[in-house]
């Protein structure tokens, strides 16, 4: 398993050089998701509710990249990454109710070492999920680093342009127990307003 470093510790780590123009790619943060899933009982308590903090960085004609972090009242916790090879596509403004992914191989390359990975590629949207867990620790690791990160799949080389750390992922980092040494408020739950699903989601 990766250690995922601190953005505060690796100020002290030399930056590669980013190949995007830093004032095209910055890290926004997009409005939180706060899910509420209940069992098909009536009257009981919600089986659980899951919040998905999610930040972006997109433009400069390079791939959208998307870092979230996922943590549920269950307990669950992930950081999670995706990302949407053609940043141009607009699937996302009426997408599928069901999309369907197939599985895909890629290479990413990090430092000069290759890292081949199996991806869920959406063609619609061209969006990439990867499989492994270990994929969303080197990508965070990568932008605290200010690493240099490419990534081949279907034949052609992408850079994906990471950004610099800037405010909206430093909060990130802070606010994720994955990055942060497993700190999280539980009350964000009682004070986000959230969409319920129902029954037996």
């Amino acid at each position: 398993m990766l250690k995922l470093l601190t953005p505060i510790a690796a100020m002290a780590i030399a930056a590669a050089p980013a190949l995007a123009d830093p004032a095209q790619r910055v890290w926004t943060q997009e409005q939180d998701q706060l899910i509420q899933v209940d069992s098909a009982d009536a009257g009981k308590d919600p089986n659980f509710k899951s919040l998905v903090r999610i930040i972006k960085a997109e433009g400069g004609d390079y791939p959208t990249i998307q870092l979230s972090c996922q943590i549920t009242t269950s307990g669950y916790k992930a950081l999670n990454f995706s990302v949407q090879l053609d940043p141009e596509n607009t699937y996302e403004d009426d997408a599928d109710r069901s999309p369907r992914f197939h599985h895909i191989s890629g290479i990413m390359k990090v430092r000069d070492e290759k890292f081949p990975d199996r991806y869920a590629f959406h063609a619609k949207s061209t969006k990439l999920i990867p499989l492994s867990r270990e994929v969303p620790s080197r990508i965070y690791n990568s932008v605290v680093r200010g690493d240099q990160v490419q990534l081949k799949v279907q034949g052609k080389q992408r850079n994906l342009a990471l950004p610099a750390k800037n405010d909206v992922f430093i909060a990130f980092a802070k606010f994720c127990p994955v990055t942060n040494g497993g700190k999280f408020d539980v009350s964000v739950f009682e004070t986000l307003k959230g969409m319920e699903l129902s029954p037996n989601l």
